[in-house]
């Protein structure tokens, strides 16, 4: 099982908010973050109920201020 610690977590919010507003982001960063997922067969990230609720809301305020 792999458990992201709070700076994995900090990196694969920060690549999909720039995927989903296609945004440029760092190959290396995505490399890294694929190379996290495949450790393991079962994935466990510790997002708080708060924290994911922020990144959601995060991710509505970039799409709206695409054109």
């Amino acid at each position: 099982m792999l458990v992201l610690n709070d700076a994995q977590a900090l990196v694969v919010q920060d690549l999909l908010i720039k995927m989903l507003i296609n945004d440029a982001y760092s190959v290396a960063q995505l490399e890294e973050a694929i190379a996290w997922f495949q450790q393991g067969d079962r994935i466990s990230c510790p997002f708080e109920q708060i924290w994911s609720k922020t990144l959601a809301q995060q991710i509505v305020q970039e799409l709206r201020r695409q054109p």
